[in-house]
């Protein structure tokens, strides 16, 4: 027999994280994109997979099992800035996370989440910065940090953890 309740069922939802969390406000989230480090080429989009850059970065194997064979030496990029392509279908996918997460500020308890986990990232590591953030199609926001600023940056000036990871005054070898 099905028992009939009159009282309205209160939903529970369990907030895990709640009792490590700090009580400190959130800080206040950018609205604006900035700082634009180079505007002369904020406006410059994501170029597009090549046609050609699957033969040309994954030569053909001759056999399934085989070793994978090693491509022809690439030449040395002339642009100023290592920009990487979008592949096939990543656009969508970018899209995909921008709709998804477009109102994450109004998320207070998972942004102290990610500031608690940023923390631990940098108490672990030792480094000088930690950084979580979200890459979308356009731009790269930045939600927990540590050493640096929260920002909504274009996406052609985020950061790169191999340069991040280096040590100070080293420079990326061209090879």
């Amino acid at each position: 027999m099905a028992s009939t309740c009159t009282q309205q069922e209160l939903v529970f939802f369990p907030k895990a994280d709640a009792a490590v969390l700090t009580s400190k406000p959130p800080p206040d989230y950018p609205l604006a994109v900035g700082p634009i480090f180079d505007p002369d080429s904020v406006n410059t989009p994501v170029s597009p997979w090549p046609v050609d850059a699957e033969e040309t970065h994954y030569p053909p194997m001759k056999d399934a099992v085989a070793p994978a064979p090693v491509p022809d030496k690439q030449v040395c990029a002339t642009d100023r800035y290592l920009r990487a392509p979008l592949t096939k279908n990543e656009r969508y996918r970018l899209s995909m996370v921008w709709y998804y997460t477009r109102d994450i500020f109004e998320e207070a308890e998972f942004l102290a989440g990610l500031q608690e986990k940023v923390c631990i990232a940098q108490e672990s590591t030792g480094w000088e910065f930690a950084v979580i953030g979200i890459l979308d199609v356009n731009y790269y926001t930045r939600l927990a940090t540590i050493g640096l600023p929260l920002a909504i940056l274009p996406r052609g000036e985020t950061i790169c953890a191999h340069t991040v990871a280096q040590p100070p005054g080293v420079r990326a070898q061209r090879v």
